[in-house]
């Protein structure tokens, strides 16, 4: 029981990266798709290619995605059902993750304000990322 929670949690994370990413880029296939995970994970998380599929066919049947195939790929793009869906279900976790990366960040900088070569390069490209984000939608905050 417990483990099926977790997976919920982490499968319904899985799923709104994975319509994110097709929201961001259109459509990629299945491969691409888990490649861009760990990009943006820098390699920390690797849910494994079983589950990325399980999940695209879960979509797929529920209409969040399109599926098409293309040279024995197949390719996914995202539906106007599954915008609405990610609408809908990423503001719980925008919520909660933003509140805590704030505390976070303003801890990690208030360690490093008198040291700042502790600063991860890693972490600097990362933050250089989320700012060119915020700033570029910064009309809708």
């Amino acid at each position: 029981m417990v483990n099926e929670v977790v997976c919920q949690t982490r499968c319904s994370f899985l799923k709104l990266l994975l319509l994110a990413i097709l929201i961001n880029e259109g459509e990629l296939h299945g491969y691409a798709l888990y490649k861009r995970i760990l990009n943006i994970t820098q390699m920390r998380w690797k849910p494994s290619i079983g589950t990325i599929y399980r999940l695209l066919n879960e979509m797929t049947e529920r209409e969040l995605i399109l599926k098409s195939v293309k040279k024995r790929k197949h390719g996914y793009t995202i539906t106007s059902k599954g915008l609405e869906y990610f609408a809908k279900n990423s503001k719980i976790p925008i919520t909660r993750v933003t509140g805590m990366l704030a505390a976070i960040l303003e801890a990690y900088f208030k360690i490093t304000k008198e040291k700042p070569e502790m600063i991860a390069e890693d972490i600097k490209g990362r933050l250089k990322i989320l700012k060119e984000v915020l700033e570029k939608h910064s009309k809708l905050i």
